[in-house]
């Protein structure tokens, strides 16, 4: 399912909850966990170090294999990068901070981290302990569809978590009510079981999904990110926005959209995706693209992006490069290979 499933902790009770429900996926996957610790001061850091340790212990007493970073920056900013650094497939984060149907808040955390997602996300209803649910017990799952391409990765990586966790799957399409019965039939084949439970929906597509889930009282929702990425831009109209904010069950988004190139500002640095590849692309302050291998040059591991000294940084054994790729530390010796695309 997932070989590195990242989760935030900062030792508080919802943290815990989030954290269990990646220990369990971790366990399910036969996957490792990966702690990310991230406050903006001094005091936060040194806090980190004993919070962190702690659970590691715990990951370690379930039989999980177990990493974790940490990072001096602002939250969700440092929530993402480090996520992309450890080559996350998963990161788990709860709702605290999110607000509710009438409040969408685009300054909350996990609000930040869902509009620049470097991996599939799963939102845990942390705000609400009472209603949180351990991932095996995910008994239902409700998995959105517009028969687009890149809904129909969304499904693939939906069903599979479902079936992983042996949870029941129902599809769900918003629309015309006769093209709907055709998408989810076509999609229902290609997930290889044509008896699977489907509705047929009109209105709002974001809200009817999320009515539903509700009504039906599925444990997850399962859409795709079209329309969420893109830097910290905040789409508040978007399908995927409105599920994470009114679903009262917890949302798993599938990052089907990866940011490209042109998502960059003037002075940023990411891990993106061109031709179908991760590539390193800075923009300099003259709007110029510079486009590396994301490849460190020592052994290999896939470098980050620090937007605070501007470099290209390896997790692995701290090679560092300038933002055109030259080696500004070691124990590398050679530049980051350029990048060319077709124009």
């Amino acid at each position: 399912m997932y070989a590195t499933i990242a989760v935030g902790t900062d030792g508080s009770e919802t943290a815990s909850i989030a954290e269990r429900v990646a220990l369990e996926l971790a366990r399910t996957s036969a996957g490792r966990v990966l702690f990310l610790s991230v406050y903006e001061d001094e005091p936060g850091m040194e806090r980190s170090a004993g919070i962190v340790k702690a659970a590691r212990a715990r990951a370690e007493a379930a039989g999980v294999a177990v990493d974790s970073k940490t990072m001096r920056a602002e939250p969700a900013e440092g929530i993402v990068e480090l996520a992309d650094r450890g080559d996350a497939g998963l990161l788990v984060v709860g709702d605290v901070g999110m607000g509710g149907r009438r409040t969408l808040r685009p300054d909350g955390v996990p609000d930040r981290v869902s509009h620049s997602m470097p991996c599939d996300l799963l939102i845990v209803r942390t705000s609400k302990p009472e209603r949180a649910k351990p991932a095996g017990e995910y008994g239902s799952v409700l998995i959105a569809t517009d028969g687009t391409p890149t809904a129909d990765r969304a499904a693939r990586v939906g069903a599979e978590f479902a079936r992983a966790l042996g949870a029941r799957i129902t599809l769900v399409h918003v629309g015309d009510e006769a093209v709907g019965e055709i998408v989810l039939r076509d999609t229902a084949e290609r997930l290889g079981d044509r008896d699977l439970p489907t509705k047929a929906l009109k209105g709002d597509a974001g809200d009817s999904i999320a009515k539903l889930a509700d009504a039906e009282g599925h444990d997850l929702v399962v859409v795709g990110n079209k329309g969420m990425s893109g830097g910290l831009r905040f789409l508040a109209g978007v399908v995927p926005d409105k599920v994470s904010h009114q679903a009262t069950c917890d949302v798993l988004i599938v990052n089907t959209v990866g940011r490209t190139p042109e998502d960059l500002e003037p002075g940023e640095g990411a891990i993106v995706e061109v031709e179908g590849k991760k590539v390193a692309a800075y923009r300099d302050d003259q709007g110029e693209l510079v486009l590396l291998s994301p490849k460190c040059k020592h052994l290999g591991c896939t470098v980050g992006w620090n937007h605070r000294a501007k470099t290209w940084d390896c997790p692995c054994h701290g090679s560092r490069y300038e933002s055109d790729g030259t080696v500004k530390n070691g124990p590398t010796r050679h530049p980051l290979d350029p990048v060319e695309i077709a124009t």
